[in-house]
């Protein structure tokens, strides 16, 4: 891996959230259920089993939910039955443990999680959110599997918002966003994606049109305050507005489910229909862009050949960070 996209300087979490090392004593447990917390905190809901992967992988799943159930008598965290489901429970927090997660530095940057008001309303409207959390792991666990320790429980951000204009079409707000970081040899690299997680309940041609929001983000570029439109300072153009949190515009990863083979494969074709739009093309000269499912992500790990270019249906599959735009 060479590939290196650079980000402006970000707050690192802590060490010992990246190893998921299983604690030792009181206070390995105490760092345990920190990063437990700290997780329902980034990503709203979670199974004892996600959690597990996330904070102890090499822990037996009792001993995870003995901790959530601690913290359900705390009254930090919360549970309910998922429909259809078996009887799996999804863990979130609690208003008082979103309070005392909310004070932790490392989330500073971090917005609040939406609690769940309606219990009921809620319950059949978290599977989105749950794969959202898969998709990180399947990052993650590839990431301890090749040594890659700059990759850790937080480096995924869920809905960070970027407004680039007023209204609602004036924000993109992608599921997660990515910082991967590898060691390599002349250095550290790092990998900067959007991610947008699909199952499959948002038309094809809608989920296509992500795109035209993301290529509005990357062209905008505010005029420098007193140039006047027209003046040839104005046709220079002003700065991207991305610049201001990125000094290279992050990847952007579509990773799809719920589909089947075939529905995944007509929902990449629009996706790659879209990219051949002019505003689109535009972006996509210098932007990576790619489409994978979520079981593959799973069974084939992120470095795997999944990733389905979105400027050349003619390619083939290739790991995501080998993918390029079409300006290479």
């Amino acid at each position: 891996m060479t590939t290196s996209d650079s980000a402006q300087p970000r707050t690192r979490t802590r060490a010992r959230a990246r190893t998921g090392a299983e604690p030792d004593g009181e206070t390995r447990e105490v760092e345990i259920t920190w990063v437990v917390m700290a997780a329902l905190f980034q990503f709203r809901i979670a199974t004892a089993e996600q959690l597990r992967r996330l904070a102890a992988p090499d822990a037996g799943i009792e001993k995870m939910r003995a901790r959530l159930r601690r913290l359900r008598v705390e009254g930090l965290a919360a549970e309910l039955v998922l429909p259809q489901s078996g009887r799996a429970k999804g863990w979130f927090l609690t208003e008082h443990g979103a309070r005392i997660a909310g004070a932790f530095p490392e989330l500073a940057d971090i917005p609040a999680p939406r609690l769940p008001g309606d219990e009921t309303a809620f319950k059949y409207t978290l599977w989105h959110q749950l794969d959202v959390v898969r998709t990180h792991l399947a990052f993650l666990a590839d990431a301890r599997r090749r040594g890659d320790h700059l990759y850790g429980p937080f480096d995924f951000i869920p809905e960070i918002t970027h407004r680039f204009a007023e209204g609602r079409e004036g924000t993109v707000r992608p599921d997660g966003l990515v910082y991967y970081g590898v060691n390599e040899p002349d250095g550290v690299g790092r990998l900067r994606a959007f991610v947008e997680v699909d199952r499959g309940t948002m038309g094809a041609e809608r989920l296509a049109s992500k795109l035209n929001a993301y290529a509005r983000y990357w062209a905008t570029a505010p005029l420098p305050a007193g140039v006047r439109s027209g003046t040839t300072e104005a046709q220079q153009g002003g700065v991207p507005i991305w610049e201001r949190r990125y000094t290279r515009f992050p990847r952007l990863l579509f990773v799809l489910t719920g589909t089947g083979e075939t529905g995944f494969f007509n929902r990449v074709g629009q996706l790659q229909l879209h990219a051949r739009d002019r505003h689109v093309a535009r972006m996509l000269a210098t932007v990576p862009a790619g489409a994978a499912r979520l079981e593959d992500l799973e069974t084939e790990g992120y470095d795997g050949a999944v990733w389905w270019p979105l400027v050349d249906p003619d390619a083939d599959a290739v790991p995501w960070w080998e993918l390029t735009g079409s300006g290479r």
